[in-house]
């Protein structure tokens, strides 16, 4: 079973109490792993539409830019820290996997957030696997933006279906699941926010070398022309 021993059932709303909000089964199944599963659903998609776009903007005398731009101490040490923060929220998913075992509650589906973990980190590091994926960035932002909202709703739902105090006295209070997952929020808002800062600033770098590859390839030009001038040679 998905949901072991879960009094509220697998259902949009619980039959506990007045809460609005989905039951925790219904949102560890269904919930927690839907921003993964539309990612996947939208991956083979992109893919096409990138292999479109590369054939009919290929550029050979700029496609090297890509990979040859250095980069700076800074933009390293944010990259560090960028997938430290994915490798801490698969630790805490982890936590929270193991501590529902040992109170015999089920886990749902929530294994499957890891796949959303590292898809993304896998994107992000290989540039949508050397631009062949387009709109990369947009799954790895569905990815974080949806772990934020899906873990703000599972800490909402626990709250108001269980109470702060719920199952105290447990392997796995309320309590302490609802810390670990605001954590786990507040990480995939870290990711979001630096995954952001390296885009745009690896977008720069790469403008700026495109620049003066352009501006020395232009130089270049002119001294060659200037050399088979006429005028210059009599």
């Amino acid at each position: 079973m998905l949901c072991t021993n879960r009094p509220e059932g697998f259902d949009s709303s619980s039959h506990l109490n007045s809460s609005p909000l989905p039951t925790t089964c219904f949102t560890d199944v269904i919930l927690i792993p839907l921003p993964t599963w539309l990612a996947l659903a939208f991956v083979p998609t992109l893919f096409a539409l990138g292999l479109h776009h590369r054939k009919a903007n290929y550029n050979p005398s700029t496609a090297h830019l890509r990979s040859n731009t250095r980069s700076s101490r800074l933009y390293l040490v944010i990259l560090i820290i960028y997938y430290i923060f994915i490798i801490c929220n698969i630790l805490m998913l982890t936590l929270e996997i193991v501590r529902l075992s040992l109170i015999h509650y089920g886990i749902g589906l929530l294994p499957f957030a890891y796949v959303g973990l590292l898809l993304s980190a896998v994107l992000f590091w290989g540039d949508g696997i050397q631009g062949r994926i387009k709109w990369w960035r947009g799954i790895n932002m569905l990815v974080w933006i949806g772990g934020i909202i899906m873990s703000a709703v599972q800490v909402i739902g626990l709250k108001q279906q269980f109470g702060i105090n719920g199952r105290k006295g447990s392997k796995y209070p309320v309590s302490d699941q609802v810390i670990d997952v605001a954590v786990m929020a507040g990480v995939y808002a870290v990711i979001a926010l630096l995954e952001t800062v390296l885009v745009v600033w690896k977008r720069k770098r790469t403008t700026a070398a495109l620049r003066e590859e352009r501006g020395e390839m232009g130089i270049f030009e002119f001294r060659r022309g200037m050399s088979e001038s006429p005028v210059l040679k009599e």
